[in-house]
């Protein structure tokens, strides 16, 4: 099966979107002091790797 390049760009964004709610939820739950101490790019950084992740692993081909 031959997947688009759309297609694929599709899929890593929906996976970067989803990531990012995951990451927010996470955060939410959070007590009020470990928020304030963790810096900006933390939460920017988990989504960017959390968004590639599931991208390669809904990306790959079959074998």
């Amino acid at each position: 099966m031959r997947t688009s390049l759309l297609g694929r760009a599709l899929v890593g964004l929906t996976a970067c979107a989803v990531a990012f709610f995951i990451i927010l939820g996470v955060m939410a739950v959070l007590p009020r002091a470990v928020q304030d101490t963790l810096p900006p790019g933390v939460l920017g950084g988990a989504v960017v790797v959390l968004g590639v992740m599931a991208a390669r692993r809904f990306t790959r081909r079959a074998r």
